[in-house]
């Protein structure tokens, strides 16, 4: 893979996670001074069940990508005592294509969602917030990993490949 492409990849995950850790932090800070408002001032934060849940929408989706493709999600590893190293390679591209497949469908169906959040006017229960443009983002960010990880699979089988050929 040219470097070029190495470096972006590695700005743009850096990028994501900062975002991530900025509404997970955003996310904290809003329950602690809800808490603090709630039982010191007996003034709890209005709307902050809205807020809260869009913090924490962007905070797993924007990690979701970087997450993905580092391989870095929970896994249960039941079987790989039953794979060689070679089978577990053709194991491991398989299930990063059906993933991909997975994704895409998962990533059309919250298109067409947000499509209809925004017909309807759906919004927030107490900020009145539209909540298409959160869905939007969810299923562009699910979109493009969704295809990143196929590209990532052929193209580790095709350096795989050339690496027998040399």
């Amino acid at each position: 893979m040219p470097s070029w492409v190495v470096r972006a990849g590695q700005w743009l995950a850096r990028l994501l996670l900062v975002l991530s850790a900025l509404c997970l932090t955003a996310l904290m800070l809003l329950t602690v001074a809800e808490v603090i408002g709630r039982y010191m001032f007996n003034s709890p934060i209005f709307g902050r069940q809205d807020m809260a849940q869009i913090l924490l929408a962007c905070s797993i989706f924007l990690a979701f990508p970087v997450v993905t493709l580092r391989g870095e999600q929970i896994a249960v590893d039941l079987f790989d005592g039953v794979f060689t190293k070679a089978t577990a390679f053709w194991r491991d591209r398989l299930i990063e294509v059906l993933t991909s497949v997975a994704l895409l469908s998962v990533a059309f169906w919250l298109f067409e969602r947000a499509e209809k959040a925004a017909s309807r006017g759906l919004t927030s229960e107490l900020l009145f917030l539209p909540k298409y443009p959160l869905i939007a983002m969810i299923s562009a960010v699910v979109f493009v990993t969704s295809i990143l990880l196929a590209v990532r699979a052929v193209w580790l089988v095709s350096r795989r490949e050339d690496s027998k050929t040399l």
